[in-house]
């Protein structure tokens, strides 16, 4: 062979190489969503909050007696993760029937209802059961994440295996 084949050679092998690394890359990308979205991680506690079990602020603002599970979502205007996830919460009650959900948005006139809950970043989520008590609390990035909150404060809540769940949860 002349040299010029061989330079020719290695130039495709190397760039054979470089394909095949950037196709690693990639796969390994995608592994780690399909990871992610098979056992989605709960919320964050991000240190900030109400401590967990103990009774929740604003009992005369949000009536905990009324469901199994109140979830209060706490938002923002200027918080573009919370505007994605305001129609999920929407349907989160329709899912799960036992759970009302209500949503603060910052603003002047809830300032004093995000400090009472020690809320200082958005989207911030605290589920409190039927006593006032606060089940599980934390910064959440997506649907499923809420989910698996409001699932895992539903059984710390409601130890019953037959409680009713949603359409969508059934199956």
């Amino acid at each position: 062979m002349t040299g010029g084949a061989w330079i020719a050679s290695y130039v495709m092998l190397w760039i054979a190489v470089a394909v095949l690394g950037l196709a690693v890359v990639a796969l390994l990308r995608q592994i780690g969503v399909l990871h992610a979205r098979m056992r989605p991680l709960g919320v964050h506690f991000g240190g900030e909050g109400p401590e967990r079990l103990a009774p929740a602020p604003a009992g005369e603002r949000f009536d905990y007696g009324a469901a199994a599970l109140t979830l209060v979502a706490f938002t923002s205007p200027t918080c573009t993760i919370c505007a994605s996830l305001l129609p999920g919460l929407r349907a989160l009650s329709h899912t799960y029937r036992e759970v009302a959900v209500e949503v603060v948005s910052h603003d002047r006139a809830t300032e004093a209802l995000f400090a009472a809950f020690n809320v200082r970043s958005t989207p911030y989520f605290v589920a409190v059961d039927r006593r006032g008590l606060v089940q599980a609390r934390g910064i959440a990035n997506s649907l499923e994440q809420i989910e698996v909150m409001v699932d895992e404060a539903l059984d710390q809540s409601n130890p019953d295996p037959d409680r009713e769940v949603g359409d969508a949860q059934a199956g």
